[in-house]
């Protein structure tokens, strides 16, 4: 469809709100897999996990890509939600 095409727009909103919080899960949970070492200057995950969390906030976090979902789906209206989300009219 295109960069400029409002299922792309959809599409690239859900990737970004999904891997942010996939993001957050996946730094909390490997934190807690290696305890309080992971925040040592000896451990390499502190520098996968700060990027991480920075990578999760650049260009908008979770928040604002769930707007732009939502806001998207609310202009779709109830006879254009379905396409809007599948990609078939």
């Amino acid at each position: 469809a295109g960069f400029a095409a409002p299922e792309t727009a959809f599409a690239v909103a859900a990737a970004k709100a999904r891997c942010s919080e996939a993001a957050t899960a996946v730094a909390r949970i490997a934190h807690q897999v290696h305890g309080a070492i992971g925040f040592t200057r000896e451990h390499a995950l502190r520098l996968v996990t700060t990027r991480l969390w920075a990578w999760r906030d650049e260009d908008g976090d979770e928040a604002f890509w769930n707007d732009r979902l939502g806001a998207a789906a609310l202009d779709a209206g109830a006879d254009g939600l379905w396409p809007l989300v599948t990609g078939r009219p």
